[in-house]
């Protein structure tokens, strides 16, 4: 055995635990750290290498580099194992269902003839300024009247409109 590659192997040895370290940073895991040590370990203890290392160190951290890159490439194409999957389909489903769908429809179209019910300048302003977003002082311009009677119509017919939907769906409602 050369000085060279028995150098090599001590110094893998003796750094072994921050090799360990590092790896598992780098690969998030220490398992996969530990078989990427082992691949090194493989690599080193085939032979001498043809080639002079003067920096025993830098060589295995370039090593441990070159094969958490590789793993990560390889891991990039790989399918799921049936764990993941499992763990995956595990995962609550957060769309709405066909019946949260048919309420949700419902609630809208409850909703839109409550609206449909309002005076017809309050519904123009209410659907103005929470539909379309436009400015209450761009309302108060387009019809003649001040910011404060832009707020409290949209105010009356948001209170119009919670107490209807409230009546509809059974709850007690304060006076309208």
């Amino acid at each position: 055995m050369s000085q060279k590659y028995s150098s090599l192997l001590a110094c893998f040895i003796a750094e072994r635990r921050s090799l360990a370290a590092y790896l598992t940073g780098r690969t998030g895991c220490a398992a996969t750290a530990d078989d990427l040590l082992q691949d090194a370990w493989l690599k080193l203890s085939r032979g001498p290498t043809n080639e002079a290392v003067s920096n025993p160190l830098a060589y295995l951290r370039r090593m441990a580099t070159n094969l958490a890159i590789d793993d990560a490439r390889s891991n990039a194409r790989r399918l799921l194992d049936p764990m993941e999957i499992e763990v995956l389909l595990e995962v609550a489903d957060e769309a709405p269902n066909a019946e949260q769908k048919t309420s949700d429809a419902q609630q809208l179209q409850r909703l839109l003839e409550v609206i449909d019910e309002l005076p017809a300048r309050r519904r123009e302003l209410f659907l103005a300024a929470r539909i379309e977003g436009l400015p209450h002082k761009e309302l108060a311009t387009r019809f003649g009247i001040s910011v404060r009677t832009i707020e409290l119509e949209i105010h009356r017919a948001l209170d119009y409109c919670s107490a209807r939907l409230r009546e509809h769906a059974g709850e007690p409602t304060r006076n309208l």
